[in-house]
């Protein structure tokens, strides 16, 4: 609780503020008293997660809200840091908000009562509006041959980018668990004993042993605490293996439905209990799939062996392992992966419902691995799919791959983001009962901005952040210049993946190969001799594919220069081609061109800062020459105003209704003349004559219609005498 000393010194604080004043004598914290209005500004809140303003402030200040000295300063100082994201560098708005945050950090640090504020960063200011620079058309610039990124010149990972990371998941809703769709049912025998089912199934798992040893997978359980809460989990009761054993043995299960739900609670616990990688997640891994063959149909259920080599997965070999179908040296154990969706004898569908869950075409899961249970397959859905011939209740999914550092060859000093992973141009076909769990996936350039909203993610998924492609082929990293690419079609054109944003831009920490810390994989590490021999085959491929000369790019390497592998379309190949150097000493025609030695001058910042920046690597954009197509103006001036467009348009309706009532009027005196020669009163049928323009002289004295006078040409009134 505050002291009154302390309340008295926020005020005389909050006095200063508004005691700043422009050069008109007008206070500039004016603006700053009252939040936008939501109607007018819905970008404003779309893009400020935590809006504040002076009187809101104020307001809390007199209400008691705040119990420290802290929580107010914080609260003042992002009134400021928000117009700082929000607004252009350089507009007013922007001006006095740095002005008013400088005066409040020099003001609460003079007064004695105040404790001093914790050190902040500052909000990192954007140069336009939040709607410019979308994520999809930020160009990123290529991985080298030696890995290395550009992201050198942004903020790194520090504790004030924990604690904005924290406090945006914290405003994230918590995922609430499954739906009450999608669950085990029974039928026949089975539903008559239902009890005698799940004693099976539980029997089935606690057989399982680990490959090439005599221990028991099901041990696992045995070191999760029963009456341990996670907050990452989406219950709060205590949940064992035992518990649901003796509840089976008490009959305590009303229906199929909720032993499932049970089973599936446990291995929830297992997943957020043990650490990805290990052993005993593996383990959880292990015996979910099994779990998951053993209650859906019941023909895949009597197929499922009592142990297996690959993890019961639904395919032989995982990333690292597995080859394209009907590839050279391909065989039945690791043929698994093509490169374009099939579509041959299945019919696709909008959206399955398994075990509660709900997958739909971009939604990022975890997958059983046949070779490694403790590091699942990272994978986005593609496809959902019903075999035509298949089992009933058999279904499936087509799955583009992700792959993990580790299962990627490259050199030892390369670093990597933390939770990175890579896009292939492998897809697969799944069995809805390989899915794990659902996790999210962010491109970098919106993972360093904010976090997924639900529900494509929730703060108790597990995260993956991609930067680049892997070409295992060639064994390249290619940095993602487009997201949209890299997504199903349908989804390009909406915003996928929205993200609550930060207060400014955080990235993700840097860490080393984990090859160096002794994790097993499929990958490897290699020197950069055989990094240059890799992209000069494939840029040799590529050159005879397109009868172009082959690039050489050892020299490229060798001379520091960076490569990037560009993937062909359709194919899995590459071609390297170094980066284009745009600096203004190349622009004109190097050195020897401008004469001597001559002075290369850094521009100032008070100058730069008028110019649009790359967004990854700080640099100043900017362009030799004007476009070279230029566009005519004169092609696009109107020809026309629009006053007379509109008279245009009036003319041509009114034309069109006089000739509509012409027509008609024909029609009624055609049906006139019919009858009168049908009633026997004679004469020869009359020929009536037409209101145009050649028969006017038949009509004297009658007055131009509507539809003659519109046709005349216009001639101007007579002068008067």
């Amino acid at each position: 609780m505050l002291t009154d000393a302390q309340k008295a010194g926020i005020l005389r604080v909050y006095d200063v503020l508004w005691d700043v004043k422009n050069s008109r004598g007008k206070s500039i914290a004016e603006p700053f008293s009252f939040l936008p209005d939501k109607s007018a500004w819905k970008d404003y809140y779309r893009v400020i997660p935590h809006p504040r303003s002076l009187n809101g402030v104020k307001e809390n200040l007199d209400s008691g809200t705040y119990q420290t000295t802290q929580a107010v300063f914080d609260d003042l100082n992002l009134v400021f840091a928000n117009a700082l994201h929000f607004n252009e560098d350089g507009s007013v708005i922007h001006n006095d908000a740095r002005t008013l945050k400088t005066t409040l950090e020099t003001t609460w640090a003079a007064e004695p009562e105040l404790n001093p504020p914790r050190p902040s960063t500052p909000a990192r200011p954007v140069a336009a509006t939040p709607s410019a620079a979308p994520y999809d058309d930020i160009d990123a610039s290529p991985v080298g041959a030696t890995g290395e990124t550009n992201w050198e010149s942004m903020k790194p990972r520090d504790k004030a980018g924990d604690e904005i990371v924290r406090k945006t998941e914290g405003s994230l809703p918590r995922w609430k668990g499954p739906s009450l769709e999608g669950w085990m049912s029974l039928e026949g025998q089975a539903a008559r004993e239902p009890y005698k089912v799940y004693a099976d199934i539980i029997s089935r798992l606690k057989a399982v042993k680990d490959k090439g040893a005599d221990t028991l997978v099901s041990d696992a359980f045995t070191r999760i605490s029963e009456a341990a809460v996670l907050s990452e989990l989406s219950f709060t009761t205590p949940m064992s293996l035992a518990l649901i054993e003796n509840r089976v043995a008490l009959r305590g299960y009303p229906a199929p439905k909720d032993f499932d739900m049970d089973m599936a609670r446990l291995f929830e616990k297992g997943r957020r209990w043990f650490e990805e990688g290990s052993k005993d997640y593996g383990r959880i891994l292990i015996l979910q799939r099994l779990y998951q063959g053993l209650t859906s149909s019941t023909a895949a259920a009597a197929a499922l062996p009592r142990n297996s080599n690959q993890n019961f997965a639904s395919i032989p070999a995982g990333p690292g392992f597995a080859k394209p179908l009907h590839s050279a040296g391909s065989t039945s154990q690791d043929a698994v992966t093509t490169y374009r969706i099939q579509n041959k004898d299945r019919t696709f569908t909008d959206e399955i419902i398994f075990k509660g869950m709900t997958y739909k075409s971009g939604d990022y899961v975890h997958l059983m691995n046949p070779n490694d249970a403790s590091r699942p397959i990272i994978g986005q859905i593609f496809k959902l799919w019903i075999p035509d011939n298949g089992t009933p209740g058999e279904r499936g999914i087509a799955v583009c791959w992700y792959f993990r550092p580790e299962q990627t060859f490259h050199p030892p000093q390369r670093p990597f983001w933390e939770h990175e992973v890579f896009k292939t141009g492998h897809f697969a076909d799944h069995a809805m009962e390989d899915i794990i769990e659902k996790v999210g996936c962010q491109f970098m350039t919106r993972h360093i901005r904010g976090r997924p909203k639900p529900p494509m993610w929730y703060p108790n998924w597990p995260l993956y952040v991609c930067d680049s492609r892997y070409n295992d082929r060639d064994r390249v990293f290619v940095r993602i210049k487009n997201w949209n690419s890299c997504i199903p079609d349908e989804l390009r054109k909406a915003d996928f993946m929205p993200i609550l944003p930060y207060e400014r831009t955080v990235m993700p920490r840097k860490v080393d190969s984990p090859f160096l810390h002794g994790v097993k994989g499929p990958g490897g590490l290699m020197e950069e001799d055989e990094l240059r021999r890799k992209s000069k085959r494939a840029a040799e491929r590529t050159a005879r594919s397109s009868a172009l000369p082959a690039l050489d790019v050892t020299a490229a390497v060798d001379a520091g220069v960076k490569t990037e592998m560009v993937p062909t379309a359709g194919v899995a190949t590459a071609e390297v081609r170094p980066p284009a150097d745009r600096s203004l000493t190349v622009a004109a025609g190097g050195r020897a061109a401008l004469g001597g030695d001559p002075t290369i001058e850094t521009l100032p910042e008070d100058t730069t800062r008028h110019f649009d920046r790359d967004p990854r690597t700080g640099e100043v954009l900017w362009f030799s020459g004007p476009p070279i197509q230029r566009i005519n103006p004169e092609a696009f001036r109107p020809q026309y105003s629009l006053e007379y467009l509109a008279f245009l348009a009036k003319k041509k309706a009114a034309v069109e209704k006089e000739r509509a009532r012409r027509e008609e009027e024909d029609e009624m005196d055609t049906d006139m003349e019919g009858e009168e020669d049908d009633d026997g009163q004679g004469g020869p049928r009359r020929k009536r004559v037409r209101s145009d323009s050649s028969s006017q002289e038949n009509r004297p004295n009658v007055p131009p219609t509507l539809l003659e006078s519109l046709s005349r040409p216009y001639q101007p009134a007579p002068a008067s005498t």
